[in-house]
């Protein structure tokens, strides 16, 4: 089986520009952007690199528009990691049980696996090294 391969396509600056300001005015992810025009995203990402790198004036509408979706974007991020969903009593109680469920797995294989190093010991040295249990003096 043969893969088709796609022809390159070129894009003029009208195309790109107008690609651009639809990202711009929208505040859509590239993603959604590049499925509209039918597009890769990369080459969203790149166009504007490029655009910024040569300070092609966009308009200064459409510099301010970027600038809010720079910072909607900033934003949700923070909001997101600042403040989590509050969880239910019962949900909050259900994680901390998994949680310990957890700790207990991990303390008894640890345990297990620590007579085993005992029982090792002692068959190869020949020294006992677990603690008799009897009255203390």
């Amino acid at each position: 089986m043969k893969k088709e391969r796609r022809c390159r396509r070129q894009f003029d600056d009208q195309f790109r520009l107008s690609v651009l300001k639809d990202y711009y005015e929208s505040g859509c992810s590239y993603s959604e952007i590049a499925r509209k025009y039918d597009i890769n995203s990369g080459n969203i990402i790149h166009w504007e690199r490029k655009y910024m790198n040569k300070c092609v004036p966009l308009s200064s509408d459409i510099h301010e528009l970027e600038q809010q979706v720079i910072m909607a974007k900033k934003t949700r991020k923070t909001n997101a990691a600042v403040c989590p969903q509050p969880l239910s009593e019962e949900e909050r109680l259900k994680a901390e049980n998994a949680r310990l469920r957890k700790a207990l797995a991990y303390s008894e294989l640890r345990n297990e696996a620590l007579h085993e190093v005992l029982k090792i010991g002692k068959e190869q040295y020949g020294i006992d090294l677990l603690k008799k249990a009897g009255a203390k003096q």
